[in-house]
């Protein structure tokens, strides 16, 4: 099957429209429909989207397998769960994320900047105990 029926039936599965899928994935309508048809076919981005929306996987859009659902993923350590101060950086710059391109560049410098300065202040005073034991 092809990448455009695929990701039609599993939009279907899902009972949504064109509109509501090209809505989630941040295309337009038309291009969707283009997508399905096999006007046109999905690449990098696009195809992530595709499967993040539909809940599948690239490699099943693109037909290397028959099994929509993604796959658990096993065997793998995961990293430990970030602080509440951690989360809130974090919550912080996504905030940041509809800002003018101008602005954000802005921001990471000052952002590298400030962990520049506090990274070599904590390797200072981690200097200055070694030197007391």
């Amino acid at each position: 099957m092809e990448i455009g029926k695929r990701i039609k039936a599993l939009r279907e599965e899902k009972d949504l429209t064109q509109e509501e899928l090209a809505e989630r994935i941040q295309i337009s309508r038309s291009a969707l429909a283009n997508y399905e048809s096999g006007l046109r076919e999905p690449k990098g981005d696009i195809l992530k989207r595709f499967a993040k929306a539909l809940d599948t996987t690239t490699d099943y859009l693109l037909g290397e397998t028959d099994d929509p659902r993604p796959r658990p993923i096993t065997n793998i350590q995961q990293e430990p769960k970030p602080s509440l101060k951690t989360k809130r950086l974090y919550d912080s710059i996504a905030r940041a994320q509809d800002l003018p391109e101008e602005n954000i560049d802005q921001i990471t410098e000052a952002l590298e900047a400030l962990i520049k300065h506090y990274k070599e202040k904590h390797k200072d005073k981690e200097h200055r105990e070694k030197k007391r034991d």
